[in-house]
């Protein structure tokens, strides 16, 4: 902000764009929506007052360009992304003049992802909370799922078997999804609602033969849909009508056999959105049921007349609040399809550009069709057909072809021993026309090529088409369909979310971007070796490394296993770490009391939370009956890793807290409310992920600490869920504790290249175990390992692996102590120090210098299956770990394992100190 005013800058490279929203200015005491967007060269910046006299009125975009060349915004999980400021330790670009801002922020997106603005890593000043934003006029009930997620809800109360009423509204672009299910545990009587290619599918199973019908039209346009169904006994209908037009279609389906009740018990669970891929749900006994999950908007959920607000469920990934299903800007196609959008005219300094990924080597990812703008009768006569544009992958090259009515095809050929394309990364496209009779192609930020045109009219391409092409155009122009599978978007910034037409294209939703996994070994196939040759001629074909035996018994013979607490829990293993007991609510309205005892070094954490109602940090507890906050806080701090007590007593307005048995302090609910109105259902360390309510404070994230002798009004029962909560050893120290059964995917794909420097600490209960890992599924990685003893850092450039050895003196690592490693490779040299000994290595190949890598990072251990090239053992590690660093190019990753992607058999945060052994 500057004099008032909002400033957009970017810099890709070729120096600063810059554009600043002239038409309102935002220090008039008011909230206001501010809407930033870059693609490729431009940046477009709006302005929404939503106080004040000007509140509600449409911003007219105000749009600028950066100097020409670079398109790329280079970031990557080094990355860091300031709010309100930048650390006084960060240096700014010289075009950013200001470095703090004074006022309130409220929601805040990153390409359409929320950015909760308490959970931040680092921070620097006095950050408060603020008063609460305006929010999106959503209807209550309203949400919108990703694709990734789903809802499970109780059985209502009152359930007929024989009769059953479901109804929702759903609004998405979802060509195959599930949208609801619900199922016996035996899976013999079952319900599903789905799409399939966008039509609306019924199936059920009474338990006698299944009975199931599909829609004749497609209802995934994007607008809102109604859906009822009705089943009485064997037969259901199901209705589904257009809420803005009142088109309705019905469709009918009878079971077989002689069965007419549906037998869904008290305790068994109906889906919305898609299904856990844990016990009886990984569906092999019922292959009618997609397990596509489902990513688009619901609302006004009843079954068998019991509403459902998906966001009060115990269980739901993947769902938040509201519906948008505009201003998409991402297509992918997993099958043949294809999407339309309104044409443009391709006049001379226009620009087309767009991003894609794929895995093939062959498709379609753009082909514009149209008439050509009248020009003289000499011109007409010369032309000999429509102008196109076409845009394709060919065997891996990528040919661009302009046809500008007249003369023949211009062709721009991009061959892939330029770089492959077809990698599953991200990369750009730009055609330009150019001035002079010519266009320029650019991919990815490589030198324009250029080709010639007949003249510098106008091309009117009136159809476009993305990822390939339809039935009836295949059939008028005589051209072959080659499907594109793979993600396109940011497509000159047109809108996906109005498309002419489309058949099977997931709009706003881009599943293919990552690589794909390595296959398990038993079907690797000798391809890629092949391919990886072609790829690096100058490198001899690898050679299989050895294999070191497992060990049958590896234990340091001063090793004993850590003691635990009984009774006590670790919280904070990651930041949806938690427990939940379920209760009754009737009990706690006018008298509720709460003990347990904590532990904890961290200064902030989530400690439990009754939904609606209480949350608490237990350093200040916060409880409210409905008409304010009451607070009271510890004078002391509670911190210093010791157990202390925590009691809070409420009897109708007053409440006591109550700390060690020395302190106490009274509160009283203001304005006379006395009845405690919560949802049975008690959290403790922490919430489920997705977890949204407006009444939580600023602590979303689990607490770092232990929990022990949960009490709630009396003894509790066993906890209703569990999730990544940990043991409690009598004695911790900083670290990660390996129990030696599992790994951490510790960051999700990491390019080794040609330098990496990695730093750690650890403690060791075994002669052998994998440390760090990171592998493509050919011939190159990097590993790091304890074998018989010995450290050994391997890197295999794909000519072949060199390893850097150290073997400790006296007790060697089964002391107890920590020890510190440090792996440098740079470029066909490697360099192993421990506990500041030195050893090195290099490849006889010295022009074999880059680890060609895009893969995770496992710490550990790894996944059985996945392969690594640059390990001789499997067996995983056992004992801690600290102080993770991975520095390339002067900057420095810090790995939180508690924010690992996966975790299996580790324990983050929590390490035993040898005393607890």
């Amino acid at each position: 902000m500057r004099r008032g005013k909002v400033n957009f800058l970017w810099d890709v490279g070729s120096g600063v764009g810059r554009v600043e929203y002239p038409h309102h200015t935002i220090h008039d005491g008011n909230w206001h929506r501010i809407e930033a967007s870059r693609n490729g060269l431009n940046g477009t910046i709006s302005v929404y007052p939503l106080e004040g006299s000007m509140a509600g009125m449409m911003p007219t975009p105000a749009s600028a360009n950066s100097p020409t060349a670079y398109t790329i915004l280079d970031v990557d999980q080094n990355a860091y992304l300031f709010v309100g400021g930048i650390l006084g330790t960060v240096k700014k670009a010289e075009a950013v003049r200001t470095t703090s801002f004074i006022g309130c922020m409220g929601e805040t997106f990153l390409d359409g992802k929320p950015i909760g603005l308490w959970n931040y890593r680092e921070r620097q000043g006095d950050c408060k909370g603020c008063v609460v934003s305006p929010q999106r006029s959503d209807g209550e009930g309203i949400v919108q799922l990703d694709g990734e997620g789903y809802a499970a809800v109780g059985r209502p109360t009152r359930w007929n078997p024989n009769v059953s009423t479901i109804t929702f509204k759903f609004r998405t672009f979802s060509s195959d999804a599930l949208l609801m299910y619900l199922a016996t545990d035996d899976m013999k009587d079952f319900m599903s609602l789905e799409l399939s290619e966008g039509k609306v599918k019924v199936n059920f199973d009474l338990g006698s033969g299944v009975g199931g019908a599909v829609s004749a039209n497609r209802h995934n346009d994007g607008h809102w849909k109604s859906l009822t169904m009705s089943r009485n006994k064997k037969q259901a209908t199901v209705t589904v009508v257009d809420i803005d037009s009142g088109s309705e279609e019905k469709i009918m389906a009878v079971s077989l056999g002689s069965a007419t009740g549906l037998n869904l018990k008290e305790n068994q669970k109906i889906y919305f959105g898609g299904l856990p891929t844990i016990g009886n749900y990984s569906m092999t006994a019922r292959p009618e049921v997609t397990l596509k999950r489902y990513a688009g908007c619901l609302r006004e959920i009843e079954v068998s007349r019991t509403p459902y607000n998906l966001l009060s469920s115990s269980d739901y990934t993947g769902v938040t609040k509201g519906c948008n299903v505009e201003n998409l800007y991402t297509v992918s196609f997993s099958k043949p399809g294809y999407m339309e959008l309104r044409g443009l005219s391709l006049a001379v300094e226009t620009e087309i550009s767009l991003s894609f990924s794929t895995l093939a080597d062959t498709g379609t990812i753009l082909l514009a069709v149209g008439g050509s703008t009248p020009i003289s009768q000499q011109r007409k006569r010369r032309q000999s057909g429509e102008p196109y544009l076409s845009v394709m992958l060919n065997k891996g090259s990528l040919e661009v072809l302009l046809f500008s009515g007249s003369h023949s095809p211009r062709r721009v050929v991009r061959r892939p021993d330029q770089g492959v394309l077809n990698d599953g990364r991200e990369h750009s496209l730009r055609i330009e026309r150019l001035p002079g009779r010519s266009f320029a192609v650019q991919v990815d930020e490589e030198p324009k090529r250029e080709a010639g045109l007949p003249n510098d009219q106008p091309m009117s391409l009136q159809r476009i088409f993305l990822g390939g092409i339809p039935a009836e155009v295949e059939q008028t122009s005589n051209r072959v369909n080659v499907p594109f599978q793979g993600c396109i978007w940011n497509l000159i910034l047109s809108d996906f979310s109005q498309p002419v037409s489309f058949e099977n294209a997931e709009i706003g939703q881009c599943p293919n971007l990552a690589p794909a996994p390595p296959p398990l070994p038993p079907l690797l196939p000798e391809e890629p070796e092949k391919e990886k040759e072609e790829l690096k001629p100058d490198r001899p074909p690898p050679t299989p490394a050895p294999v070191t035996p497992e060990p049958a018994v590896d234990s340091c013979a001063s090793a004993v296993a850590p003691t635990a607490l009984e009774q006590a829990y670790q919280f904070g293993l990651t930041r949806n770490s938690h427990m939940s007991f379920a209760f009754d609510d009737t009990k706690v309205r006018e008298r509720l009391i709460l003990e347990f005892e904590l532990r904890t070094k961290e200064e902030s954490g989530l400690v439990l939370y009754m939904a609606r109602i209480n949350h608490a940090d237990f350093v200040c507890l916060g409880y409210d009956l409905g008409h304010g906050n009451t607070s009271g806080c510890v004078p002391f701090s509670i911190n210093d890793g010791n157990w202390h007590r925590i009691r809070v007593t409420r009897i109708k307005q007053r409440g006591v807290l109550m700390v060690d048995a020395k302190f106490s302090k009274q509160m009283i609910s203001p304005k006379k409310a006395d009845l405690l109105d919560v949802v049975g259902m008690v959290y403790v360390g922490g919430l489920p992920q997705n977890y949204t309510t407006k009444r939580i404070g600023p602590i979303l994230y689990s607490l770092n600490g232990c929990i022990r002798n949960f009490k709630m009004s009396g003894n509790m029962g066993a906890p209703t869920s569990s999730n990544m909560v940990g043991r409690c050893f009598v004695a911790t120290e900083a670290g990660t504790y390996f129990e030696g059964t599992g790994f951490l995917k510790a960051v999700p794909t990491y390019r080794v290249g040609q330098d990496v420097s990695i730093a750690f600490e650890f403690r060791t209960s075994r002669t052998n175990g994998v440390l760090l890992a990171v592998s493509n599924k050919d011939s190159d990685g990097l590993g790091i390992e304890i074998v018989e003893g010995k450290l050994l850092f391997h890197v295999d450039n794909g000519a072949g692996r060199i390893t850097a050895e150290h073997l400790p003196e006296g007790d060697g690592f089964c002391d107890g102590q920590w020890h510190s490693v440090t792996a440098n490779k740079m470029r066909h040299r490697i360099e192993l120090v421990v506990d500041g000994r030195q050893s090195q290595a290099e490849s006889p190949n010295a022009r074999s210098n880059i680890c060609d890598t895009n893969d995770p990072i496992y710490v550990g251990g790894y996944p059985a299956g996945v392969h690594q090239a640059a390990l001789s053992i499997s067996r995983s590690f056992k004992g801690c770990m600290k102080d993770l660093k991975i520095t390339k190019a002067s900057k420095t990753l810090n790995v939180q394992f508690n924010k690992a992607l996966e975790i299996k058999g580790v324990q983050p945060l929590s390490c035993p100190s040898p005393i607890a052994a």
